[in-house]
């Protein structure tokens, strides 16, 4: 009899397979004392140097594969293991107690990460995780243990698994492997985000319910709907075997809207979007067929450092992508460092709460050199093509003035130094914090454009930590409140003539697409795999229809009414 396992449907699809089971080397740890601690001293430094060898590998590999955003994430790996305060702790363990350099190491990584994970700053937390993967591949590099190879498995594999850290997932044979399950991890892990950069089916925080299962049995993963069924029946397999054909029939369908625009039933045009990391990822925007750039994440041509980068790297950078959209817009946001994000290179304060804290505009206001270097090297790629300037973490007009004055400054120089660009270049804000949303018209009387970045937005609106599993299930933003902070933002932009798009995860969200073209959303940006599906969608709609339906959702008291009120509305148009 099959047994149905529900989860969180990470990246979109369906796989019919064998289940290979993804369980690490166990890592014997030597308790005894030892007589030579330099010898167990060079065996610390070989491991470490062995383990950046190999994350340098899956980096290089993830680059080629992914593109710069997903790769930069073993630049933070890379630093952590480098990190000379943790290793002097672990030398002086295995100095002071005489113990092997697998023990102390072990001592040193597990002490670091109980410290880090107590503490309320959710960006240190994640750093506790991140040191524990990095840890785990330290202490196999010098016990001499082998690591795993998911690069060459089995054909057919489902990859069932605790977790898979990102220098797994990076690592995955694409040929073989079909598609997989964790126990834990949700939209927004690593895992997740490389799963859909590779199109390949994930179903993820399914908990743990594999203790009966082997290597080789039959599995169904319907990443479609979150669901994995183990030991399927014939009826079942056959069942999903026509779902799958069904999904990949419409993924075909889908590349015949490459060219086409979103255009409703009644002749209402959007614009779809996609959002990028770096020039390496135009490939994927070109083709499914996104009509422009609505977020340049420039923070990553900083991380991918060991410097702040050049006005002259940051102008090739961008012109590089303004050239390759060929007059489609290209908005790019300035840097965006803090929270989440850290330059090696560049000391930011520990702070309680880094997500509140000195990040984003309030970093380049404070460092106004940074923010002109890039003012420059945008308008001098300006000429280019057609670049808009976006800045990040706004809660006040004086932050948006005071970047207006340092980019005429620049302008004024460019001038005089008789160097082309843009001179009607558009400067525009990420709606991202309550401040700006809920006052939405002021802020439009002083900016060219808006972005809602749905993510912050979210966060900030409910009070809720986007990355702390405990109250992961309140991150929702079907919540009444933060539609109502999506349609303010639109109502105010609306108001003074300014356009206003989206590029938070929310706007490649296909149940959305309805009440967001309903408040009047003018693009949706997202990963450009959404794309297709996005302009779909749209084809379909008839804008009284979905206004009518904002009205009904904002009316609702809580996230389920309205995703039950959406859903109905979805079922009648889509048919699904």
């Amino acid at each position: 009899m099959s047994k149905i396992i529900n989860g969180i449907p990470a990246s979109p699809g369906i796989a019919i397979g064998k289940v290979f089971l993804y369980k690490e080397n166990e890592i014997v740890i030597n308790k005894d004392n030892i007589e030579d601690v330099e010898a167990e001293k060079d065996r610390l430094l070989a491991g470490r140097n062995a383990s950046k060898e190999q994350l340098l590998i899956i980096r290089e590999k993830t680059a080629k594969k992914l593109g710069e955003d997903k790769a930069s994430i073993f630049d933070g790996h890379i630093t952590l293991l480098e990190d000379e305060d943790l290793f002097d702790e672990v030398v002086e363990l295995i100095e002071d107690d005489n113990i092997t350099a697998e023990n102390a190491l072990e001592q040193g990584i597990q002490g670091y990460c109980e410290m880090l994970g107590c503490l309320e700053d959710p960006y240190l937390r994640e750093r506790a995780a991140d040191l524990k993967d990095i840890g785990k591949r330290w202490l196999y590099n010098v016990t001499g243990t082998a690591i795993l190879d998911l690069s060459n498995l089995p054909k057919d594999s489902i990859i069932i698994t605790k977790d898979l850290t990102p220098s797994d997932t990076a690592q995955l044979d694409l040929e073989n492997v079909l598609a997989f399950v964790t126990e834990i991890g949700g939209k927004t892990a690593h895992s997740s985000i490389m799963a859909r950069s590779l199109e390949i089916p994930a179903v993820v925080g399914t908990g743990e319910q594999y203790s009966d299962v082997k290597s080789g049995d039959c599995i169904i993963v319907d990443a479609l709907e979150g669901t994995v069924i183990l030991d399927p029946t014939d009826e079942e397999i056959k069942t999903y075997t026509e779902k799958r054909n069904t999904f990949l029939e419409e993924k075909e369908l889908l590349k015949q809207l490459k060219d086409k625009d979103a255009v409703s039933l009644d002749g209402k045009k959007v614009n779809t979007w996609a959002n990028i990391g770096s020039p390496k990822d135009i490939e994927g925007v070109l083709k499914n067929g996104a009509q422009g750039i609505g977020l340049y994440r420039t923070e990553f041509l900083f991380m991918n450092n060991d410097r702040f980068p050049s006005e002259d790297e940051q102008f090739e950078a961008y012109k590089a992508v303004a050239e390759a959209l060929e007059g489609k817009p290209v908005t790019i946001r300035t840097m965006d460092i803090g929270g989440d994000k850290s330059l090696p290179y560049m000391e930011l304060p520990k702070e309680d709460n880094p997500f509140l804290g000195w990040r984003a505009l309030r970093v380049c206001l404070d460092r106004p050199e940074i923010l002109k270097t890039q003012f420059r090297a945008l308008l001098r790629a300006s000429a280019f093509g057609y670049i808009k300037i976006m800045l990040p973490m706004i809660i006040s007009l004086a932050e948006v003035r005071k970047s207006r004055e340092l980019l005429k400054e620049c302008m004024e120089e460019l001038r005089a130094e008789g160097v082309a660009f843009d001179e009607n270049i558009q400067l525009g804000i990420m709606v991202e914090t309550p401040a700006v949303a809920f006052r939405a018209r002021s802020f439009a009387k002083e900016c060219d454009f808006f972005s809602i970045g749905t993510n912050d937005l979210t966060q900030y609106t409910l009070a809720v930590d986007r990355g702390n599993e405990k109250i992961s299930k309140l991150y929702n933003s079907y919540n009444p409140a933060v539609l109502q902070a999506i349609k303010c933002a639109i109502d105010g932009a609306h108001a003074e003539n300014i356009t206003i798009s989206m590029c938070g995860e929310f706007a490649g969200d296909e149940n959305a697409t309805a009440v967001l073209f309903g408040m009047g959303l003018d693009a949706f940006s997202m990963s450009a795999i959404s794309v297709p599906r996005i302009k779909r969608n749209i084809l379909a709609l008839n804008k009284k229809d979905c206004e009518d339906l904002v009205e009904r959702v904002l009316d609702c008291a809580t996230a389920e009414e309205v995703m039950e009120e959406i859903s109905k509305f979805n079922s009648s148009v889509y048919n699904k």
